[in-house]
């Protein structure tokens, strides 16, 4: 008896095989496209279905006319192509895609401006990036906006000024612009500055920390300052821990903006009750029938004059200036620049000039050097001692200070008297 076969006669065994093997690579791959998914959701990375926001922008600088017909310039960011987006921190109405901006200045400062844009698309908008100029605003604190800014600005630092544009979602960078190149402006920041007590920053905007010790009491200047302050009573002070930015052993500005009282009368500077420290970096030690200066810089009130300190890296020599008359008055808010550039040391107050002389010595006054006589240079010695404000560093010999101390700066470099004339009458340091 015959059998009936039951394969197809058209279809060979091996087909079953490959079949079987093709239905097992889809199974993994399936389950390699889960995991790679959910490994990306597990560890916060961008989602690989995710779509991206394209913009095709252009950055330059451009010129704005400030009050009083004076020229300066801004960055400008056009928008030429671009599916909706809005930026971080954008108010509402708001449209698309979030994207953060992030500004690269030649000074290594990294900005994250703040949005003040009207609603709708940005397609087609030129933007303006530039410092928030209110006398309380740090050097960090920028804005972009779609409307031309008006008033006095700050300056922006001259070179390249590089505009990010980064896919939150993604966390990608969609576009980099280094087209903006600031010709009118200044220099350099300070490195470090900020307000008493209050957001102090470093030149990449990063914070410096500091303690409190005693009780400062947090204050408001109204107009026409527009400054926080801190006032010290003769028994507080501040101290800044030892960083790179607090240490100068070239050029260095101090730029303090400072409300004194218990100066003294007028002259009155030989009393060591009207001594007075406002800032400074160093340490005073009992050595003896005497003390040992290790002074990087101090400046101190010593009754109604300005005093300043240093010892020389070279010759370990410690040697003071101080002004021939009084240069401040109590009760009142004052602008102090202490100058250090080329070896040459100036004081300025409100923008002044102030004549000074120099001394042998770390006692106000003494051995004054005569102007006949070789004038030393100022070679500033580095230490790794703390900041302090409103004290000297000294268990014998602290000099408090009294009275308010506001917005403050600290430079590598000698402003010019253009710049300290600008601060005086914006109040700012």
């Amino acid at each position: 008896m015959w059998k009936v076969g039951l394969m197809n006669p058209g279809r060979n065994t091996n087909d079953n095989a490959v079949s079987a093997t093709v239905s097992t690579i889809l199974m993994v791959v399936l389950v390699i496209g889960v995991a790679l998914i959910l490994w990306s959701v597990f560890m916060g990375l961008p989602s690989i279905l995710h779509d991206k926001v394209y913009i095709a922008s252009e950055a330059g600088a451009l010129e704005v006319i400030q009050p009083g017909g004076l020229a300066t310039q801004v960055v400008g960011f056009t928008i030429r192509e671009a599916e909706p987006f809005h930026f971080v921190g954008q108010r509402a109405p708001t449209q698309g895609k979030e994207v953060l901006i992030k500004v690269l200045t030649p000074d290594g400062r990294t900005l994250y401006p703040t949005p003040f844009l009207s609603g709708g698309p940005l397609e087609g908008r030129t933007l303006y990036i530039y410092p928030n100029s209110t006398g309380y605003s740090s050097q960090c604190d920028y804005i972009v906006s779609d409307t031309m800014p008006e008033g006095k600005l700050k300056s922006f630092t001259l070179g390249k000024w590089v505009i990010q544009l980064i896919d939150t979602e993604a966390n990608l960078l969609i576009s980099s612009d280094d087209r903006a190149e600031i010709t009118t402006g200044t220099t350099s920041y300070a490195q470090a500055g900020g307000t008493a007590g209050g957001d102090v920053w470093r030149t990449d905007c990063t914070p410096l920390s500091f303690t409190k010790n005693g009780n400062p009491v947090a204050g408001f200047a109204g107009a026409p300052l527009n400054m926080s302050y801190l006032s010290f009573d003769g028994n507080d002070w501040l101290e800044y821990a030892d960083d790179p930015t607090l240490t100068y052993t070239g050029d260095l500005t101090i730029s303090i903006w400072i409300n004194p009282q218990n100066v003294g009368s007028p002259g009155n500077y030989l009393s060591s009750s009207y001594w007075k420290q406002v800032i400074g970096k160093g340490l005073q030690t009992q050595s003896g029938g005497g003390v040992t200066e290790d002074k990087n810089y101090d400046l101190y009130l010593i009754g109604d004059r300005v005093y300043f300190e240093w010892d020389d890296r070279i010759t370990n020599t410690h040697y003071h200036i101080m002004t021939d008359g009084t240069a401040v008055t109590q009760g009142q808010w004052q602008y102090v620049n202490l100058i250090v550039e080329d070896g040459d040391p100036e004081i300025y107050v409100n923008g002044v000039s102030k004549p000074f002389s120099y001394y042998k010595s770390n006692v106000p006054g003494n051995s004054k050097i005569p102007p006949a006589s070789p004038i030393p240079d100022v070679h500033l010695k580095n230490n790794s001692y703390p900041l302090t404000m409103g004290k000297q560093a000294s268990a014998s010999n602290p000099f408090y200070y009294r009275g308010d101390i506001g917005s403050f700066a600290l430079y590598n470099r000698g402003l010019t008297e253009g710049e300290i004339a600008e601060n005086y009458n914006e109040y700012t340091a």
